[in-house]
């Protein structure tokens, strides 16, 4: 080995020492807790990274996160009500945050994020997540759930008794049942299916819509899309009153032996007729999308 070869060799370790021990010294270990309510308020803002929430039985909020070089976690509040936010010392590029949230599994939580995923699992209370362009995903089912994702998906797995969720170009998923649940999209597909349903509403422009459940005698149930595919299973002993209406699509009636008619300006397809003496009210309407009416048995 040259000496030139040697000296060469000592500088290139040096620098990755030099620059190892920079890397370490920028994730800055983030922990601390404050009490909360078991039905307080926690409110959460983080624009970069993932947010990974989980509902336990204290009295208490739990915040873990490794902090790059520049970032700050401000965090403070009241028993009743708390909040915390990343802050960066460059705001139109902020480093990526992880954050580990435990919260009261009763209490009511508000997350907002622009890039930042955002992941909620076994809180019962009240829910408000927004996130741009990240993913939303809940495992739980939550007195209240409200989340919007422009250019991400939403995956709901469990029945929350009140669900809003939309997204743009997306996915909106829902797997359990619901008493009141309204989905939309723009272009992405929505899916439900899983458990009982009572109020169920669906909207899409061109996205394709699938819904497999059980309906309540007494339920409403609305799915709209203008070009998207409409796919309805549901049991073949369910009561319903059915109305399906394709202005320029086809209609597939694969739950009874009721043909579908020409629709009213000679074009498309309508589907009128009463399942089992009728009972739940079940509207579909497509502009040119196709609809089929299915059994799940």
């Amino acid at each position: 080995m040259t000496f030139a070869f040697a000296r060469a060799m000592r500088y290139a370790l040096t620098l990755a020492l030099v620059f190892g021990a920079s890397t370490a010294q920028a994730q800055a270990k983030f922990e601390r807790r404050l009490p909360l309510a078991m039905d307080g308020a926690f409110r959460v803002h983080n624009m970069v990274g993932s947010v990974t929430v989980r509902g336990w039985a204290k009295d208490t909020v739990l915040v873990r996160a490794k902090l790059a070089e520049g970032e700050r976690v401000h965090m403070g509040g009241g028993y009743k009500g708390a909040k915390m936010f990343v802050e960066s010392d460059d705001d139109r590029h902020p480093q990526p945050t992880h954050l580990e949230v435990w919260v009261p599994s009763r209490s009511k939580l508000w997350v907002k994020t622009a890039t930042a995923n955002i992941t909620v699992t076994g809180v019962a209370g009240g829910l408000d997540l927004y996130v741009v362009s990240g993913n939303i995903q809940v495992d739980g089912s939550p007195a209240e759930l409200n989340a919007e994702a422009i250019d991400g998906d939403v995956r709901v797995t469990g029945s929350p008794k009140w669900l809003r969720a939309k997204s743009a170009t997306g996915s909106v998923s829902l797997r359990g049942g619901s008493t009141d649940a309204a989905l939309s999209t723009v272009s992405g597909p929505i899916r439900i299916e899983g458990g009982s349903f009572e109020r169920t509403r669906a909207e899409t422009v061109s996205g394709n819509i699938t819904f497999s459940g059980q309906l309540d005698r007494s339920g409403v149930f609305d799915f709209d899309s203008h070009s998207g595919a409409v796919d309805i299973g549901i049991p073949v002993k369910s009561s319903a009153s059915v109305a399906i209406i394709s202005i320029s699509g086809t209609i597939a009636n694969k739950l009874t032996n009721r043909s579908p008619t020409a629709g009213k300006f000679g074009r498309g397809s309508e589907l009128n007729m009463e399942v089992n003496a009728g009972g739940a009210r079940l509207t579909v309407r497509t502009f040119k999308g196709p609809v089929t009416l299915r059994s799940t048995d």
